[in-house]
């Protein structure tokens, strides 16, 4: 029952966004709100909950990409691309959502973020020192890759553009992999 109740909380946040209240989950599950709080104490409790498996399916995912037998720069591109398997894609306006709606847990997301640039600079730093890639000043490209991260979650930005998050990361990496300049 708890992965129904999961499952189902991504479905109405995909439909509603935060927005959505326990009696439109409960409706959804045709369960009495009774059922639903043995599982969860509170909404909070739930997205909280939705949140970590999420960051804990993309730090799995990451792990592999950082064990494995990739070049750097494919690693580089492989962890950048990553995106939760856990549950369907979320809509790109839940991120706003989630930023403006759950602030706390939204300090969730900025910390694993700042945990994977940590790890994306020490691959730069052993891709330079193998000469695979050129020096450059790691926390200028730290930088851009985050503030480029902040701006592509931007539902007004992917909407006006009719881009989705990945495909706009992956224009995002092939600009700073591939400079813009014809080789």
């Amino acid at each position: 029952m708890r992965n129904r109740i999961i499952l189902a909380t991504v479905e109405e946040i995909n439909l509603r966004g935060f927005k959505f209240t326990m009696s439109d989950l409960t409706k959804r599950l045709s369960i009495s709100k009774s059922s639903l709080y043995e599982h969860f104490s509170s909404k909070d409790e739930l997205i909280a909950t939705i949140l970590d498996i999420v960051l804990q399916d993309l730090r799995e995912q990451e792990e592999k990409i950082y064990n494995s037998d990739l070049p750097v720069v494919e690693k580089l591109k492989a962890a950048l691309l990553i995106s939760p398997k856990a549950f369907e894609p979320f809509h790109d306006r839940v991120y706003d959502d989630l930023r403006l709606t759950y602030p706390g847990e939204w300090k969730k997301v900025t910390q694993f973020r700042q945990e994977r640039m940590n790890r994306l600079s020490d691959l730069l730093s052993q891709g330079m020192e193998a000469a695979i890639i050129r020096p450059v000043n790691i926390k200028i490209v730290q930088q851009m890759i985050i503030s480029t991260m902040n701006d592509l979650n931007s539902y007004r930005f992917l909407s006006e553009n009719n881009m989705t998050y990945p495909d706009a990361m992956s224009a995002m990496l092939d600009v700073i992999i591939q400079g813009i300049s014809v080789k």
